[in-house]
């Protein structure tokens, strides 16, 4: 939901859309199927227009046969047929973009509209009006790179591999025009996907994205679907968790998941839990990075459960600054451990003897660590701030193990290091209070 303000804002602008889409799709017809028209647009379809009206970057969601690909189709046509606009469709490769490009093409020519120009091989239209239709993939990214946009589509967008087709090369093409959209249409691949935290960006973290909408969309968004025929879909399917994510949109568990993270379960307000608060211990881990990340984790836990209530992520920075940080984080929190990688010889001599924070070395039992975690995310007992860890709810997301190797290691990449700096401060903290008994 946008505040009132910004409410207020946007619609007061111009309309992104000049031509009311509803009313043109009406007077087109199915490509496929001459006598299908496209008399009403289903929920799904609506919310593509009013999700791009009040947002500059709109996270589309939907299910397998709710017409996603004919709405964007009709919404590039609605765009095109403004004078001298720039509209882009871009997928992971040109096999699945061309869905996109025969639609358009075939709707050109149902209304008879002049091109310029109309080149197969290089996968542009140019209509009479100056308007350009161009069709890119992702593959290839330099084809990316160099040219604005008034319209963005990103077909099948969870099928790239990562989000830097956008963040390099497709983000700037939307800084030529101040009114510019982007529009992302797929059904989920998981939540270790980036277009899951771009999806977020548009729900509970709209507050820190304020131009990013999204809404999901499963298959009762449209009514020519049947119940007998979703029935007959589930009963056919050999897996329960790919017919979830097909036609309800669930963020299914993905291969090699390592949590089982649920938003529901794992992801609460914590504000109730105030800094130096009596009845829980407060720990944190360090996961020191060099070219990577450097992650520190705090974590209150009153024996049985661990509360993740504060996070500091941060990339190539200058260390007396990330010190600073850190030693800020402990004394407002009151932090009675900090246990760092034992690798970390070095940073950890240098945090102690210049800046005042002393660490204690963490067991790097790397699978036993990961095992006493799932537990705790299995029984509920592993649960994330809202507003103050939702990187690392997206980390532990995300984390997975690597494929096709005869030893369990988790892969590497940016959702690694907030998990090792919680991995260090939970199985630590626990291993050390059991020798504490014991003895």
């Amino acid at each position: 939901m946008l505040a009132a303000s910004e409410q207020k804002i946007i619609n007061t602008q111009t309309p992104f859309f000049r031509l009311p889409v509803p009313k043109l799709a009406k007077k087109l017809h199915d490509p496929y199927m001459p006598t299908r028209f496209y008399d009403n647009f289903n929920l799904s379809q609506r919310s593509m227009v009013s999700g791009l009206e009040g947002h500059r970057f709109w996270v589309h969601i939907s299910a397998r046969r709710t017409g996603k690909s004919v709405g964007a189709a009709l919404l590039a046509l609605a765009k095109l047929l403004e004078p001298n606009q720039q509209v882009m469709i871009i997928a992971p490769n040109y096999a699945l973009s061309s869905i996109i490009w025969e639609y358009v093409k075939s709707f050109i020519e149902q209304l008879g509209l002049e091109t310029k120009k109309k080149n197969e091989k290089d996968k542009v239209v140019v209509l009479s009006n100056d308007s350009v239709f161009r069709l890119l993939s992702a593959n290839n990214r330099e084809s990316l790179v160099g040219r604005g946009a008034n319209f963005l589509i990103i077909d099948e967008a969870a099928l790239i591999s990562d989000n830097e087709y956008f963040e390099r090369d497709l983000r700037p093409a939307l800084s030529s025009y101040s009114d510019s959209r982007a529009l992302f249409i797929s059904t989920p691949r998981g939540k270790a996907n980036y277009l899951y935290d771009y999806y977020l960006r548009g729900n509970i973290n709209h507050e820190e994205y304020p131009q990013w909408g999204s809404g999901l969309f499963d298959w009762t968004s449209n009514p020519i679907l049947s119940q007998e025929d979703i029935d007959e879909a589930r009963k056919s399917s050999t897996s329960v968790k790919y017919f979830l994510q097909e036609y309800y949109c669930e963020w299914a568990v993905f291969a090699g998941q390592i949590y089982s993270m649920d938003e529901d379960k794992h992801l609460e307000d914590l504000s109730y839990i105030q800094p130096k608060d009596p009845s829980y211990d407060f720990i944190a881990g360090l996961d020191m990075g060099y070219r990577d990340e450097t992650a520190f984790i705090v974590i209150a836990t009153d024996g049985e459960k661990y509360y993740i209530v504060d996070e500091y992520v941060t990339k190539e920075t200058p260390t007396p600054v990330m010190a600073e940080k850190i030693k800020e984080m402990q004394e407002e929190w009151g932090i009675d451990n900090i246990y760092i990688d034992s690798s970390s010889a070095q940073a950890k001599a240098d945090l102690a003897y210049e800046y005042d924070i002393y660490c204690d070395n963490a067991i790097k039992s790397v699978n036993d660590g990961i095992a006493h975690v799932q537990g705790l995310v299995e029984k509920d007992k592993l649960i994330c701030d809202l507003s103050n860890a939702k990187r690392c709810f997206a980390a532990l997301s995300g984390y997975r193990w690597k494929e096709k190797i005869e030893m369990q290691k988790p892969v590497h990449d940016e959702h690694s290091h907030p998990c090792d700096a919680i991995r260090y401060a939970i199985y630590t903290h626990l291993k050390t209070a059991v020798g504490i008994y014991a003895g």
